[in-house]
């Protein structure tokens, strides 16, 4: 059902894209509208603070207009779209690092002899959610970029492992474990509020 619904939507941004290409603003006006939720949460989430994800994301789109003669046919729109937004957010958040990025490191859990996990006497915060979405934001910005991006685009933008593959040119195992490796780290500060 996911599948024929997701092809269902690359036909309908097909079908906009063409339209766009003949002059049609009020397509790519579409276009944005059915995209700006997933740019959004690529671009917050890579981006340290909302104004640098505003620039981000006004930057996105007018690149995704001024170069949409470059959109290979066989492409899908929301890839390259998503793309724009991933490239255009790690060239914006260049040096907003205020702590290495590997500081999350001791959040790691660590695992018993057999590779298992030990339980935690721990139980979760009970806290605001929009702090807790604060607090993850901000841990955010000391992953790594490449897991950060992975963990974005799988796990917050909710695009499937081989369309983050493609955007980030890596293998799917690959996105696979950063996206891994990254929700270990934030559960680990999680635990430790």
């Amino acid at each position: 059902m996911t599948m024929v619904c997701h092809q269902h939507s690359e036909l309908f941004d097909d079908r906009l894209v063409e339209r766009v290409r003949q002059g049609s603003g009020a397509a790519f006006a579409a276009l944005v509208t059915r995209h700006r939720d997933t740019v959004y949460r690529i671009v917050r989430n890579m981006c340290a603070t909302s104004s640098k994800a505003e620039e981000a994301i006004r930057e996105t789109f007018l690149s995704a207009y001024r170069d949409l003669g470059s959109l290979q046919t066989n492409a899908g729109f929301r890839t390259w779209l998503c793309g724009i937004a991933m490239k255009t957010a790690q060239a914006g958040g260049k040096g907003t690092h205020a702590l290495p990025a590997n500081v999350l490191e001791p959040l790691l859990p660590r695992f018993d002899q057999a590779g298992r996990l030990p339980a935690s006497a721990d139980e979760w915060p009970d806290l605001e959610r929009a702090k807790v979405a604060g607090v993850l934001r901000e841990a955010l910005e000391y992953i790594e970029d490449g897991v950060r991006a992975a963990f974005v685009l799988c796990d917050l933008a909710e695009l499937p492992v081989d369309e983050a593959a493609v955007i980030l040119q890596v293998p799917p195992p690959t996105i696979r474990q950063r996206v891994h490796r990254a929700r270990l780290l934030l559960r680990g500060l999680l635990q430790r509020l």
